[in-house]
């Protein structure tokens, strides 16, 4: 089995997509079929690359222009069509427009594996354009449609197309690099002698609106003063959230962290009593940030986003609770519910461990992923 997975961007960039890629290419390259990645060069002024990594090659389009976060890149439409004959399965992940276009202009002969990580949400007039041009093509095209949840399938714009091809395989977490013996004790140390004798609530991702954590600011001023709320990340909106801090006079009370390295990440899960996600729109279809505080053993405060499948990896009173987006005394109420009850708080924990070695497994995603390829070839 050769599948080669048609990517926007590929690690060291960051994204969930990117993740998602990576995984895949690793591990179902461990199982024995060949999973490489074509995607773009996100620097115009980089030359292309091909590389081989952890036996999958990596093949790095040019990309002069980068329109609406879209890569703009014929070469890579021109290695599609180079590359496309020597593989069983296109393994295209979505939202891509550039893909997309690329797969419609060469048309080749493989199975198309469609991933749908999400629909396409704030660009809503790009993404009338992209449904009329693109989108109902690839729809129909596919051959099989993924969807991490029921409602990245159910809940997009595409349901009707992807109903009948649709197969349900979670994202995964490896579990072993969060164990708590591999926790950076110095990075550990730093939050507790810069916290010292303070509970924590730890939430993380990249300072922009969809983001939600203006509310979580303003759920910091309904918690205990011994309550922390500390927000790990970079992005536009930092001046406006330490605005609303400086405003609402939270200064050691709700704390804006920057980038956290990876590999102090656990050490901040470890120093919080609980993470919080509090997005608000369906540009958040997953939060694989759950899932790493689940291998934390930390319970998960996150919203039931209407068509979103965030509440359907935190599941509410099993791994944490969910409340409504937006609604600051309701994250705050949450906190202070599972902080209350020392017991359940145990329970949740161990619950979402459990969760991320079993439901979200790389091992099971992988296994899952190889059955849709041999079931769309023919076995």
């Amino acid at each position: 089995m050769r599948v080669l997975h048609l990517g926007k961007y590929y690690p060291p960039v960051e994204g969930g997509i990117e993740t998602v890629t990576s995984q895949l290419a690793r591990g179902l390259t461990a199982l024995g079929a060949r999973s490489d990645v074509l995607c773009a060069q996100p620097r115009g002024d980089m030359p292309e690359l091909r590389e081989e990594l952890e036996g999958h090659t990596v093949y790095r389009a040019a990309t002069p222009l980068v329109a609406a976060s879209t890569p703009v890149s014929v070469r890579y439409v021109r290695l599609l069509a180079e590359l496309a004959p020597r593989y069983d399965v296109l393994h295209l992940h979505c939202p891509n427009p550039l893909a997309a276009l690329a797969l419609r202009l060469v048309n080749p002969r493989a199975k198309v594996v469609v991933h749908w990580h999400s629909d396409v949400i704030r660009q809503v007039y790009f993404n009338k354009a992209y449904r009329l041009l693109l989108g109902n093509w690839l729809a129909r095209r596919a051959d099989a449609v993924i969807g991490a949840t029921r409602a990245h399938i159910d809940d997009s714009e595409y349901a009707k197309a992807f109903a009948p091809k649709a197969h349900i395989i979670p994202f995964c977490m490896e579990a072993a690099p969060f164990a708590p013996e591999l926790v950076d004790q110095a990075a550990l140390a730093r939050l507790r002698e810069r916290f010292p004798g303070r509970k924590a609530v730890f939430a993380l991702g990249r300072l922009i609106s969809y983001k939600g954590f203006e509310h979580l600011v303003d759920a910091a001023a309904l918690l205990p003063p011994e309550w922390v709320t500390l927000i790990g990340g970079t992005g536009p909106l930092k001046g406006e959230l330490e605005a609303r801090i400086r405003a609402k006079g939270l200064e050691g009370r709700a704390v804006l962290l920057g980038r956290v390295e990876q590999e102090e990440l656990s050490a901040h899960f470890t120093f919080s009593r609980v993470f919080c996600l509090p997005s608000v729109t369906r540009a958040e279809m997953f939060g694989m940030v759950q899932l790493e505080a689940m291998a934390c053993g930390r319970p998960v405060v996150s919203t039931r986003i209407a068509g979103s499948g965030v509440p359907l990896v935190n599941e509410h009173g099993v791994t944490g609770l969910t409340v409504p987006p937006g609604d600051a005394a309701a994250l705050a109420g949450a906190i202070l519910e599972i902080d209350a009850d020392e017991a359940r708080w145990r329970a949740m924990g161990a619950a979402g461990l459990e969760a991320v070695r079993t439901r979200f497994a790389p091992e099971a995603m992988f296994e899952a992923m190889m059955r849709v390829y041999r079931e769309i070839c023919g076995g």
